[in-house]
Parts: structure tokens; C-alpha cells; sequence
């Protein structure tokens, strides 16, 4: 039996992915929403380091097969870790793609356009925080008001160093990888998700904010079990 682990971005927790996984196993697939450490989040090292070595901890602990399913900030964890021996396929929603070297702060800062980016979130000690206007428009705008108000309500710090933090691996050179591009994005600009799609030669596009999750689950569960479908016996 194959798992779908979901990861989700900055700010956010395993709550991003409810919708999904309730479509997905509702369909007979079992699912791990991860709540990554953090504060106000759950407990743990949350810095990049401490995040993979927690996603590798969940990757271990399952049984079988894994599809890997990353949003956002989550895809350089993707990237980083994503070559575990179970994993045989990795789903990419709007979220980072990096080449080893690359961050992702120095991607999403390299092309003007982003409402997300290192001028639109503050530092407060260790840690960065989006105003809830901020991350209304920026994340959620094609989502019900209520949704939109829900997400906002629940994000949390996230460690200043998760966005600077350079990718060592590039596991999408060798584990199968779909890119969802999220062509009305305002935190992720389209441009840069094409970009980052050409790297999987897999993609497919959503008319859709960064959080199709939210405003499209159903959409967004149909693409993750038709890309598992291709390459999962």
C-alpha cells in the first residue's frame, strides 16, 4: 500500500493539507499530513536541518511505498530528502524545486513580482512573521473568506534560517517529480514556478492562488493520484 506524505510551507501546518487527505483517503489512500516543528507548531529543531532530519524520521517510519507531496517552502525538504529508499514519486505544489546551492530566498527573491517575498515578512528574533494581510492577499486570495480567515488564524513563526537554508541534493534528478504550477500565485510569481516546473519535465498547471489546497483540493488530489498512478506499481 502506498502513503501519501504531505508537507506543507512556511508558516503553516499538516492542518494546510486536511482537505486533501480527507479526498485522498476517502479513496482508499492512506495519508501523513507532517506538522513540521516550530514555534507555537510542534516540538523539535525548527531549523531546515532540524526539518529534514524530522521528515526523514517520518519517511523511515512508514511501511511500503511513499508518494511525497511538498508545498512551497516544503519542496527544498523535498529536494533535500526526497531520495529516501521509499520513495518512488515526489508531487511538487507551487513549492520550491532548488539545485543544490540555491535557496529558497535566493530563488524567490531573484525575480521581482512576489507579495511573499523578503520585503513583504519581518524578523522578530529568530524568527519571520507575515501580517495577516499580508498573508491574506498573498496566499489565499481565491479562497472563501471563511477559509482564507481560518488559514490566517492558525500560521505560526517560522525559523529565520528555513529561507536562507541551501539545498545539498537535488532528489528530483533521480525520483520521479510532477511540478503544479499555480498560475495566479502572487507569493511564488508563475514565471518562477515554470522555471523550477522545467526541471521535473513533468507539470501541470492550476488556475489558482498558492494555496490550492484550500481553494481546489479536490483538483489538487486528482493531480497527486494520477502522477502516483504512473509511477507506483
Amino acid at each position: 500500500m502506498t502513503t501519501f506524505v504531505l508537507v506543507h510551507g512556511m508558516w503553516h501546518g499538516g492542518w494546510a493539507w486536511e482537505r486533501v487527505a480527507s479526498l485522498l483517503e476517502a479513496d482508499g489512500h492512506p495519508c501523513v499530513a507532517v506538522t513540521l516543528p516550530g514555534k507555537d507548531r510542534a516540538p523539535g529543531d525548527p531549523t531546515f536541518r532540524g526539518h529534514c532530519d524530522h521528515l526523514t524520521g517520518v519517511l523511515t517510519g512508514i511501511d511500503g511505498d511513499v508518494v511525497l507531496v511538498g508545498h512551497s517552502y516544503s519542496g527544498a525538504l523535498l529536494t533535500e530528502v526526497g531520495a529516501a529508499p521509499n520513495v518512488r514519486a515526489m508531487v511538487y505544489v507551487s513549492a520550491f524545486c532548488l539545485e543544490p546551492g540555491e535557496s529558497v530566498a535566493s530563488v524567490n527573491d531573484a525575480e521581482a513580482g512576489s507579495e511573499a517575498g523578503k520585503d513583504d515578512i519581518r524578523q522578530v528574533g529568530d524568527y519571520l512573521v507575515i501580517d495577516p494581510d499580508t498573508a491574506r492577499n498573498a496566499f489565499y486570495h481565491d479562497c472563501a473568506p471563511e477559509d482564507a480567515a481560518y488559514a490566517v488564524e492558525r500560521l505560526t513563526p517560522e525559523h529565520a534560517g528555513t529561507r536562507v537554508a541551501v539545498v545539498s541534493r537535488a532528489a528530483w534528478r533521480t525520483v520521479p517529480s510532477h511540478f503544479v504550477v499555480c498560475t495566479l500565485d502572487r507569493a511564488c510569481t508563475p514565471e518562477v514556478q515554470r522555471m523550477m516546473a522545467a526541471r521535473t519535465h513533468s507539470w501541470s498547471e492550476l488556475e489558482a492562488s498558492h494555496s490550492p489546497m484550500l481553494s481546489m483540493p479536490d483538483a489538487v488530489a486528482r493531480t497527486i493520484v494520477k502522477f502516483a498512478g504512473e509511477h507506483v506499481a
